[in-house]
């Protein structure tokens, strides 16, 4: 089975750490990579609509060896950070270059998983009890992540990707979240 981890972060923490978690848990015995998207030469979508009768963009650039690796691969990782309580701009990016799958179809019953990371740990405001302030309002802290977990759901509902779970972590913090990333990768390699 070929397993394909996508990051949308620019950095090497979090997002990779809780995707490469996923991989773990899928082990050896299946084929396993994690593209990061910081390192792709990825131009924004130019809205030529050209994809929508060819199925293929017509932009030269890294993205055609991605729409490959998409199509090959039996199960896919999306992962990305939370910023202002959406994907990254590089996850957007590809997002929108994924237009020609809408049209085509081709992804279609392919199983995804997908896990984002949010919340300013490093300025973090804690009360007398310990808890966050930021969680105290409207459950702030949860819920930019929750939201960028949504985008990815709407974008993989649109492509006709079967989502098998999500996994949301908070204030920098994805290996409180271990079990459910390992849990997350066992149910994407059921038969």
């Amino acid at each position: 089975m070929k397993i394909l981890a996508i990051s949308g972060s620019s950095r090497d923490k979090n997002t990779n750490y809780m995707l490469w978690k996923v991989l773990e848990a899928i082990g050896n015995e299946h084929s396993a990579e994690l593209l990061t998207l910081k390192d792709k030469n990825i131009e924004p979508c130019r809205n030529c609509k050209g994809c929508h009768k060819t199925f293929r963009c017509v932009i030269q650039d890294d993205m055609q060896r991605i729409h490959e690796r998409l199509k090959e691969s039996e199960v896919i990782l999306f992962g990305s950070p939370a910023y202002f309580d959406n994907v990254s701009s590089t996850m957007k990016l590809f997002m929108d270059r994924c237009l020609p799958f809408y049209f085509s179809g081709e992804l279609k019953g392919k199983r995804v998983g997908l896990v984002s990371v949010g919340g300013f740990k490093e300025y973090i405001r804690y009360d007398v009890d310990g808890d966050c302030f930021w969680c105290q309002i409207d459950n702030a802290c949860a819920r930019t992540v929750e939201r960028c977990l949504n985008s990815l759901s709407y974008f993989c509902d649109h492509l006709r990707i079967e989502v098998v779970g999500r996994v949301a972590a908070i204030h920098g913090s994805p290996e409180l979240r271990d079990k459910e990333l390992l849990e997350l990768g066992w149910r994407l390699t059921e038969v």
